[in-house]
């Protein structure tokens, strides 16, 4: 007996959809994926108020969900989707703002890309964040792959 249970989750043209099918013998890969998946639809959903800014900032043109819900995750595990969130490190340097942009990387990029405004504000941040993923990847929120990696 197979049975599929099906949760999909429609989030403004973005599509996540976690499928278990039950069967015997039940593998513990599918319950992992099933699982992981679950915890991507809830983090996105804490976060989705921040997607007209990822799509009007991030190059979408190809692997346009990957994008979108990898960026949406970053935002959860590093601010919550909080953009006065801070994060004081063991260095004293302060990590601020959706993105969590640390002092030293903020103070870099302010004169490179003359920013004007505060980590702080979500555009300002989620435009910066683009810029620098596009330019250099997204290894600069390696502190939270643990949580949005997978």
């Amino acid at each position: 007996v197979t049975k599929t249970i099906t949760n999909k989750l429609n989030m403004i043209g973005l599509l996540l959809s976690c499928t278990l099918t039950v069967a015997s013998p039940l593998m513990v890969e599918d319950i992992a994926e099933y699982v992981q998946c679950r915890k991507d639809q809830r983090m996105i959903e804490n976060v989705l108020e921040w997607l007209p800014l990822i799509d009007k900032y991030f190059d979408l043109e190809s692997q346009k969900d990957e994008t979108r819900v990898q960026a949406l995750k970053v935002i959860y595990c590093e601010s919550s989707g909080y953009p006065n969130a801070v994060g004081i490190n063991k260095d004293g340097t302060k990590d601020i703002g959706l993105w969590q942009f640390n002092d030293n990387t903020w103070a870099w990029l302010t004169p490179k890309l003359n920013i004007q405004k505060e980590r702080t504000d979500p555009e300002t941040a989620t435009a910066v964040a683009a810029w620098l993923i596009k330019h250099d990847g997204w290894h600069h929120w390696n502190s939270s792959k643990h949580c949005w990696g997978g």
